[in-house]
């Protein structure tokens, strides 16, 4: 699992060795909570988008028992993690019944991998599937899961030796040029507006504002 995963990498990028194996159990997100509340293990790792439902459905009490580990910015395990994961911060507002201070941790990238297709059929769908992220970004940052409050409509540079599936860029790059010239248009059309409304207490309209449909 991408969580079983992110475990063995880090431990190794810390410590410069693999886990134990015999100190290691690769235990669902639920039973790694229960065997920590009952103490049969030390530490579960799990990663999830906050607010994970794991920890908002889960018993106040039972809640109480456990606590996130801070990661230390100052200890050399960190920098050497650093190499692959990304400093972040679990927040109070995120599980405000349950902590009293932000939490320092870190953070994966989630990547949507793809196969170079040349296959007609399959590349439609992929640039679909762009087209439908471009329409309906909006709505998944206000009705979606609250991760998507800090997801960025936009191509970052990848790591080495990534590229972005070319049909699929085109496609974002177009949404992108769209969504600007859209939010350019409301804000043109938005000023407008005021400076019409300014010219509503009856005083003359010059004939430079009259042409450019400034007010009447």
């Amino acid at each position: 699992s991408g969580t079983a995963q992110s475990a063995t990498t880090l431990y190794r990028l810390m410590f410069g060795q693999p886990i134990p194996e015999q100190n290691a159990q690769h235990l669902s997100n639920e039973d790694a909570l229960a065997a920590l509340i009952v103490k049969k293990i030390d530490v579960a790792i799990i990663v999830a988008g906050q607010p994970a439902k794991l920890f908002t459905d889960m018993n106040p009490e039972l809640l109480q028992q456990i606590r996130f580990l801070r990661v230390d910015p100052n200890a050399p395990e960190t920098a050497r993690a650093k190499q692959t994961y990304y400093p972040a911060t679990i927040h109070v507002s995120s599980y405000p019944n349950w902590l009293k201070e932000d939490v320092p941790t870190w953070t994966v990238k989630a990547f949507l991998v793809t196969y170079d297709y040349n296959l007609r059929d399959t590349v439609g769908n992929l640039r679909r599937f762009a087209d439908s992220l471009c329409e309906n970004f909006t709505n998944l940052q206000e009705h979606g899961h609250p991760k998507w409050k800090q997801v960025k409509l936009e191509l970052p540079g990848l790591g080495k030796g990534w590229q972005y599936y070319p049909p699929v860029e085109r496609r974002l790059k177009a949404c992108f040029a769209h969504r600007a010239a859209m939010q350019a248009a409301t804000g043109s059309t938005a000023a407008q507006g005021a400076a019409a409304a300014q010219r509503a207490d009856g005083r003359p309209c010059p004939d430079q504002e009259r042409l450019l449909l400034l007010c009447k």
